[in-house]
């Protein structure tokens, strides 16, 4: 009875308190939460026999209006007053792309005082994975157009190359890494930068390195798959990500605990059957443990 007594007085101070605070001293920044999409796609091929391909390809929205008329931005908004960082993104990435998702993570804050021409803007970015079901994608009032990219990030002599496709349209940024020692995650300057809206190469580029490592430490590659797969459509998405090819017998010896077998086989055309598999239930059960596969 005396802690709720304390906690009545300590409540009814605060709300004082807050009547005469003055918070003029401090100017205050808008605050605004970025997606970056990710959703695995499957190449077209002529032969029918042969197996496709996972392609990762990011979502851009075509900017409709000023700052970065006609540039390509992330999906995404500003926060209103009645909502947390969390519910802002969820509700963009339905306003601005017409998509919704299990699977929403906040991975960085950039807070640049230059990043936006109009005012002093902090972002938040989200990642979000899509699987092939999702319904037909929609630009916000404000996008004149929304399209899927091939994304890329490599390194080339000694600079980091993003480079994002869509049929005859490429757009591509050069990054500088000013890593210290001490930082926990890379970091990345722009050198240069090719009709990407505000700083949202730094926040894909960020996303892209998130994805990698959280793909080799978690059962993220769950999230772009469909319930039943096969074993090849694992390793595709790990090899999609991480811009490499993985030995077959290693990665599979590495995520047999992580799978079970559904005794259901493809039955693909042209293609000799697979079993298909599935996550177990202990692997969901776990979530997004740190466990290396």
């Amino acid at each position: 009875m005396e802690i709720m007594k304390k906690k009545i007085e300590t409540l009814e101070s605060n709300e004082e308190y807050a009547k005469i605070y003055d918070d003029s001293e401090f100017e205050k920044p808008s605050v605004t939460a970025d997606i970056v999409i990710f959703e695995m796609f499957d190449s077209e091929e002529n032969n029918y026999r042969k197996i496709s391909e996972k392609k990762l390809k990011i979502l851009l929205i075509q900017r409709g209006m000023e700052p970065f008329k006609d540039c390509y931005a992330l999906p995404g908004g500003f926060v209103r007053s009645d909502e947390t960082v969390c519910e802002a993104a969820g509700r963009e990435l339905q306003e601005e792309a017409n998509l919704s998702c299990d699977f929403l993570e906040q991975f960085g804050t950039y807070s640049d005082p230059g990043r936006d021409p109009r005012r002093w803007v902090i972002t938040n970015g989200f990642m979000a994975l899509i699987n092939s079901n999702h319904e037909e994608i929609k630009a916000g009032d404000d996008a004149s157009d929304a399209k899927w990219f091939d994304v890329s990030f490599r390194k080339v002599e000694g600079e980091w190359v993003l480079r994002l496709t869509h049929e005859e349209d490429v757009i591509c940024a050069k990054l500088k890494e000013v890593t210290s020692q001490w930082d926990v995650k890379r970091k990345f300057k722009t050198i240069e930068s090719d009709d990407i809206a505000f700083d949202h190469q730094i926040i894909i580029a960020d996303a892209i390195m998130q994805l990698r490592k959280w793909i080799t430490e978690t059962h993220i590659a769950f999230r772009l798959l469909p319930e039943k797969f096969t074993l090849r459509e694992l390793q595709q998405i790990h090899e999609a990500v991480l811009d490499t090819k993985l030995l077959v017998p290693a990665f599979r010896r590495k995520v047999s605990s992580l799978v079970e077998n559904t005794g259901e086989m493809t039955g693909d055309a042209g293609h000799r059957p697979a079993v298909l598999y599935r996550e177990k239930q202990q692997s969901k059960e776990r979530g997004y443990e740190y466990n290396s596969i």
